[in-house]
């Protein structure tokens, strides 16, 4: 018979099932492998992700210190200390500092706020009451006065309300007029307005919208401090603009 080069040659079965043989064979040796070596990981504790007791003190310290200096600061604060501004100016206070491992204390304070997590922001009016509060917590916050420029940009451009379990953009003046028309707030531009005036109704203004979800800086901070520039964390005043434009 001649060879044919155009015909596929052909392969005997015993062959063939020899190979299939071997490869189900190599096949079943690395699952079982794999098992093998997750066993031995479990069995030694490769998996196990062990803390030495030094850690669970260093935070417990950590937040007995961090509650020690809230509660002194809190305790310190007297008028002379606090910013001379109007008490009826409106304000923006951000938290720049994540604090895990703030104190209890801390962290109920700057929930009062709304400043849950790193870059939450909020409206607050500063009289001495609010700004006694924030001088307590300045290692944790930047925050100062804002123009009405800016007011008017996080309402129409950033500004979130809660509604039906979760967080909805606010671009609607519908849904203003249906909150806050028995204040007579309508639209938007009555809710900015209402905000930076410090109006009859700017508690209700303020709790009608969600926290700010900002940004982390952009192009950073000149001085890091723990991440965060020291010279940020503390009242700002007019500053207040050029440190929420790299943010916003």
């Amino acid at each position: 018979m001649s060879f044919d080069p155009n015909q596929t040659p052909l392969v005997a079965e015993t062959l063939l099932k020899k190979r299939r043989s071997l490869d189900e064979l190599a096949v079943a040796r690395a699952e079982n492998l794999k098992t093998q070596v997750k066993r031995r990981r479990v069995v030694r504790g490769e998996n196990i992700k062990i803390k030495r007791p030094e850690q669970f003190l260093k935070k417990t310290l950590t937040r007995e210190n961090s509650r020690k200096k809230f509660i002194r600061k809190v305790t310190s604060v007297t008028d002379k200390k606090l910013p001379n501004v109007d008490s009826r100016t409106v304000g923006f206070v951000v938290r720049v500092l994540g604090g895990q491992n703030a104190s209890d204390e801390v962290k109920a304070a700057l929930g009062k706020f709304g400043l849950k997590k790193k870059y939450d922001g909020a409206f607050v009016k500063l009289d001495k009451r609010n700004l006694a509060k924030l001088k307590a917590m300045e290692d944790y916050i930047a925050y100062g006065n804002i123009s009405m420029k800016l007011v008017e940009e996080l309402v129409h451009r950033r500004a979130f309300i809660f509604k039906d379990g979760g967080k909805i953009p606010l671009s609607d003046n519908l849904v203003v007029e249906e909150a806050l028309g028995k204040h007579n707030i309508l639209c938007l531009s009555d809710l900015s307005h209402e905000i930076y005036n410090v109006g009859p109704h700017f508690l209700q203004a303020v709790r009608f919208l969600a926290p700010f979800a900002l940004s982390s800086p952009v192009g950073g901070f000149e001085k890091k401090t723990l991440h965060i520039a020291a010279d940020q964390r503390r009242f700002l005043g007019e500053g207040m603009e050029a440190f929420l434009e790299k943010i916003l």
